[in-house]
């Protein structure tokens, strides 16, 4: 089947530091009525993901990845199918290396690599590429303004999938930039598609004004 996917969000009940973020199951309704079907809860530092969240999901018809965005060497990095247990252990790339080497049924993604922040991965991305199984795609960027393009380059030439994804902290983020995975219907497949490259990014750029506007917000929160 196809999923539509949005693989990178947060929300106000499961980010500490957000609480002006949505809280989960207001992005679970909003993503539906977008068309959405697949999508994962990356909070910072933090696996949010329970039973209840997940069967509230499905019943909307989405089926919910655990993942977190995990700092690593003051890094952000996205990690998927692991528990919150298994991610307060991990503080290193070689920790990472470890994780998948035990765990093959994990996914590893590089998010917004070489944006302007010192959370980026930045020039730490190419020497530890290995461990990395995607790049993302963010929908942060508009006409005159891309730092995607030196993500695609990379990828390109070293034959990663490319993941688009909104990196949600506000509801009108959702829609500009996701992805379509063909897969089975459930988490390992879908896993394995992404690191096949069984994936097609769907991207438009933000508005200048809509950029602007995001951009502020996150900046001054």
């Amino acid at each position: 089947m196809q999923f539509k996917a949005d693989l990178h969000l947060h929300c106000g009940d499961g980010e500490i530091q957000d609480p002006w973020t949505p809280q989960s199951k207001d992005i679970i309704d909003h993503a539906k009525s977008l068309g959405f079907n697949l999508l994962s809860f990356t909070c910072h530092n933090k696996v949010f993901y329970n039973e209840d969240l997940a069967e509230y999901a499905e019943k909307q018809g989405i089926l919910l990845i655990p993942g977190v965005e995990r700092d690593i060497e003051g890094k952000h990095v996205l990690i998927y199918n692991i528990n919150n247990r298994e991610a307060q252990q991990l503080h290193t790339f070689d920790d990472l290396r470890q994780l998948k080497q035990k765990r093959k049924n994990v996914l590893i993604i590089a998010p917004h690599p070489f944006f302007l922040s010192n959370i980026c991965l930045g020039e730490k991305l190419l020497p530890n590429l290995d461990i990395f199984d995607a790049i993302e795609y963010s929908h942060f960027y508009t006409f005159w303004l891309n730092r995607n393009k030196q993500a695609v380059e990379l990828a390109e030439k070293h034959n990663k999938p490319l993941v688009g994804t909104s990196d949600c902290h506000f509801l009108s983020q959702l829609g500009y930039t996701y992805s379509l995975i063909e897969a089975e219907d459930d988490i390992p497949s879908i896993l394995r598609s992404i690191k096949q490259n069984k994936i097609e990014l769907r991207t438009k750029a933000l508005p200048s004004t809509q950029f602007i506007k995001i951009g502020s917000k996150l900046f001054r929160s």
